[in-house]
């Protein structure tokens, strides 16, 4: 479970189950004072997280040996509300001992079987509403 805490003006502290927390954040043009993440930018830190971890934790198993990983996000927004991504660009930097063939193969299985944040944008679930 996640619980979203109000600070002031529109920050909030995002905790989990376990009492981790995040600064959620926006513009301070918008009412923010940016000391924080934006929500949408979340979407983005989620998705490669999920498949960075699975990537890394599958190139291991098959015996690389990892001494650099970045991925990097860009996502392309519409101009008009509700400003969804229309396109996340991922770029992903591997480095140490591994096959080509065991990365390509562990970027596959993420994207198209582990990464549940993937498997969420990518079909939409339901969303119940309570107030």
């Amino acid at each position: 479970m996640i619980k979203l805490l109000w600070k002031k003006g529109l920050q909030f502290i995002a905790k989990d189950n376990k009492d981790h927390e995040i600064v959620v954040d926006t513009d301070i043009t918008t009412g923010g004072f940016e000391q924080g993440f934006a929500p949408m930018d979340l979407v983005l830190v989620a998705l490669a997280g999920c498949m960075s971890m699975d990537i890394v934790a599958i190139l291991g198993k098959k015996g690389g040996k990892i001494t650099n990983f970045t991925a990097e996000l860009e996502g392309n927004r519409s101009e008009n509300h509700p400003k969804k991504y229309n396109k996340i660009i991922m770029k992903f930097q591997c480095e140490g001992e591994y096959k080509k063939k065991d990365l390509l193969r562990a970027f596959e299985l993420s994207r198209d079987k582990y990464c549940s944040v993937s498997a969420t944008l990518r079909d939409s679930p339901e969303i119940e509403y309570i107030i």
